[in-house]
């Protein structure tokens, strides 16, 4: 009897086990009003311990300056050591785009986030530059996901591009918008399945209209990008990377809807665990 308890108990575990492993996030543009020691402080508040952080985001406090390479040896060492006490890491540095980098300081931000450990540079590199991104990739032993912004400025507004953009480049994944692939027109969850095999992470949230580039998020669940949905779909491909949640409403005051919003994110992963989905 102890021998089939044993196994059955398991059972169980493994089958939960999956997303046990779902980084939780919040990409720090959700406080880009605030610098980022005030949004670490309020993802301590929040019980995060994952940031996505965005290059142009003021440090704060007695650190001129954003988070970038840009930062001394000492500026970096006092960041790092804040994120200790507080338990927090910096997960991924993103979105890397034309906007933020150049041929001249594109190994810079590699070097940097190698030298702070984070593991993901979420980018939209241009289309000649993917091959650089994937060798520097490589060199630094950080990966690059390829993020998606509304079209039709964004290379990668459509998961096709996505797919081809990471074909024979090993060190090159996926981590899609959800919000924006909905602003798109592109059904969240078949793009998902695109993805199978190379989905590292994504940015999680919900929008109020389908197919209008200029629809605004909301609550999640609350909205058209079907996230129940979206769960099951993380669960039946073994996802084991960043779901990094990013509101982009009521700036100024947003920790009420965060809180919210990872509510509704717990309750559908206990659901999931459960086999209720």
């Amino acid at each position: 009897m102890f021998k089939y308890i044993t196994i059955a108990f398991l059972f169980l575990s493994l089958q939960g086990a999956g997303q046990k492993d779902w980084k939780l996030a919040v990409q720090t543009w959700t406080f880009h009003k605030y610098s980022l020691l005030e949004t670490i402080h309020k993802a301590d508040t929040l019980r995060l311990k994952y940031l996505e952080v965005y290059p142009g985001q003021k440090v704060g406090g007695d650190i001129p300056g954003s988070f970038t390479y840009t930062l001394t040896s000492e500026e970096r060492a006092r960041i790092n050591e804040l994120l200790r006490v507080k338990g927090i890491k910096v997960i991924a540095i993103g979105v890397i785009d034309k906007y933020y980098y150049t041929s001249e300081n594109l190994e810079k931000y590699f070097a940097f986030a190698a030298d702070m450990q984070i593991p993901f540079i979420t980018a939209e590199p241009e289309w000649q530059d993917l091959d650089e991104f994937n060798r520097l990739a490589i060199k630094y032993n950080v990966k690059v996901a390829l993020h998606c912004h509304p079209k039709p400025a964004s290379h990668y507004w459509h998961p096709d591009s996505t797919i081809k953009a990471m074909q024979g480049r090993s060190n090159i994944g996926a981590w899609p918008d959800l919000g924006h692939w909905a602003r798109n027109g592109v059904n969240v969850v078949e793009g998902l399945k695109k993805m199978k095999g190379k989905l590292w992470g994504m940015h999680y949230k919900d929008i109020r209209e389908f197919d209008n580039v200029n629809a605004i998020d909301t609550i999640f669940g609350k909205g058209v990008c079907d996230l129940p949905a979206v769960m099951k779909e993380m669960k039946k491909q073994g996802f084991s990377g960043v779901v990094t949640m990013e509101f982009e409403v009521h700036e100024e005051d947003n920790m009420a809807d965060m809180k919210e919003c990872i509510l509704f994110y717990e309750k559908q992963r206990k659901k999931l665990s459960k086999g209720r989905q």
